[in-house]
């Protein structure tokens, strides 16, 4: 499958992005957060926009819960301990008196983005800097409170390692995206058919006993519970093992349920059911795990790598979708004249001859 673009080696003096290449960024944001996906199942996309916008080392999404405090998190270049000092010690170590960390950014009392940077010498001292930050390579951070339909949704961090710091003009380029990157919590625009999860890698298995408790976890589980970086789950050590309530975590706490959480890149799916016992044994319980790519983020990855005008890869990703052709006058706002002229410059460019195969060369 497609893959998001890879980050580049750290900078040593940021500078604006090429026109070319900012104009790319902000389409491949319009495009990924109007699928209205949230911003884990497009956060590796999403991140390489942000750092690339503005201009930085590496960029980092964190998506909150209902009461505002960490449900998961993406992050470009974190070392494996920081991973796991965030995700099991968040309460103990980074909630204290003088810790500015997600969960207060998250809070709409002060200024939506560039809080970091005029906290000055408090915040350098917190455990928030010195255990993640700059454990993690980075002298420098901005922020960014992602808000709509009334809650803050998710807070965008961007690092530098060394150098200068962000500027305001680097504030307001990263504010700019805000409201782009709110649109990943609301409806997408107009109704299209819908798009099938594609399965990605092995499944893993989880053994529970009679109490609801791990018992034994494969290889392909525990990379899938890694791999998920949800709060409580951090297994990044070698010797980490899934915590004794792991079924409740995933929301599978009751037999023959199943749920699904929203993670880096997609959706980890788990579903909870009875192992048949052999004869006199103990009861078991099964955990089947498997990651879930939304098959949308592939079509905007493919529409983004080919040669159109914004507004052809709008009508392209249309196609992708599931929208019927017909839709493109509303939704692009094109005339049937101008539309015929869009669509040859499309099927040049994909080798299709008509809406529907270019649809389906897009969801390959």
């Amino acid at each position: 499958m497609d893959g998001p673009p890879r980050r580049p080696a750290a900078m040593t003096e940021p500078s604006p992005p090429p026109a070319a290449l900012r104009q790319q960024q902000w389409r491949a944001l319009g495009l990924l957060c109007g699928l209205g996906l949230g911003l884990a199942p497009v956060a590796p996309d999403v991140c390489a926009a942000l750092r690339t916008l503005v201009g930085a080392d590496a960029a980092a999404l964190f998506w909150l819960d209902a009461q505002g405090m960490p449900a998961g998190f993406f992050h470009e270049d974190s070392p494996a301990a920081v991973q796991d000092l965030f995700l099991n010690e968040f309460e103990r170590l980074f909630s204290g008196p003088g810790e500015t960390n997600v969960h207060t950014l998250a809070r709409a009392d002060g200024p939506r983005a560039g809080r970091l940077r005029r906290l000055g010498t408090p915040y350098l001292r917190s455990n928030s800097h010195n255990l993640l930050v700059r454990a993690s390579g980075h002298r420098h951070t901005l922020d960014l409170r992602v808000e709509g339909s009334g809650r803050t949704h998710a807070v965008a961090m961007l690092f530098r390692a060394s150098g200068a710091g962000f500027t305001a003009a680097d504030e307001a380029t990263l504010e700019r995206t805000g409201g782009w990157l709110a649109r990943a919590f609301g409806p997408p625009p107009g109704a299209a058919a819908e798009l099938p999860g594609m399965a990605s890698g092995p499944p893993g298995h989880v053994v529970l006993d009679a109490a609801g408790r791990p018992l034994y976890a494969d290889e392909a589980a525990t990379e899938l519970l890694r791999q998920a970086h949800l709060a409580g789950l951090g297994l990044q050590s070698a010797a980490s093992v899934p915590p004794p309530d792991l079924a409740r975590r995933l929301g599978v706490a009751q037999p023959g349920s199943q749920a699904r959480s929203a993670v880096p890149g997609g959706w980890l799916a788990v579903h909870r059911r009875d192992l048949q016992a052999l004869s006199g044994g103990p009861v078991q319980e099964l955990l089947t795990l498997q990651l879930q790519r939304p098959l949308e983020v592939a079509v905007v990855r493919r529409v983004l790598a080919l040669p159109l005008s914004p507004l052809q890869g709008d009508i392209a990703a249309l196609a992708g979708l599931g929208h019927a052709r017909a839709d493109c006058h509303r939704l692009a706002g094109v005339s049937e004249a101008a539309l015929k002229k869009h669509l040859r410059a499309i099927f040049a460019a994909t080798g299709a001859d008509d809406w529907e195969t270019l649809a389906d060369q897009l969801r390959r």
